[in-house]
């Protein structure tokens, strides 16, 4: 138990430095990401704030114990923001070198939310299910 709870808590940890950081620079309408949001990707400009919004929470929920529904609602919500901007790097032709390091952040999500699973097996089989 020792071993996935390590490997959970790194995982989980950048993560959540990855998604709050980010939430955290859209909610804040930081100049760099308003631009790639409205210039690059043409998104209207409120869809940054209310994404930040959500990746700060989201953070949060993973950190708060209990609550294994919203945890998975999180870990899916987490899957659709980087779904959505590989495939909208990718529908603007951005190079590969762009797009790449989306798999990194895949692998860290991935990662965590086995863990996770993993951890909540060991305590309650019954809820692994």
């Amino acid at each position: 138990m020792k071993k996935i709870n390590i490997i959970y808590w790194i995982a989980t940890v950048l993560l959540i430095m990855l998604m709050g950081s980010s939430g955290v620079m859209n909610a804040m309408n930081d100049p760099g990401s308003q631009y790639t949001l409205t210039k690059v990707m043409h998104y209207p400009e409120y869809f940054g704030r209310f994404i930040g919004i959500a990746k700060i929470l989201g953070s949060i929920a993973l950190l708060i114990p209990g609550f294994p529904k919203i945890k998975e609602w999180v870990y899916a919500g987490f899957t659709f923001d980087l779904i959505g901007a590989t495939w909208s790097f990718a529908a603007l032709g951005e190079p590969i070198k762009k797009i790449a390091p989306m798999g990194l952040f895949f692998v860290i999500l991935i990662v965590s939310y086995i863990y996770y699973r993993k951890r909540v097996a060991a305590k309650d089989p019954v809820l692994a299910v």
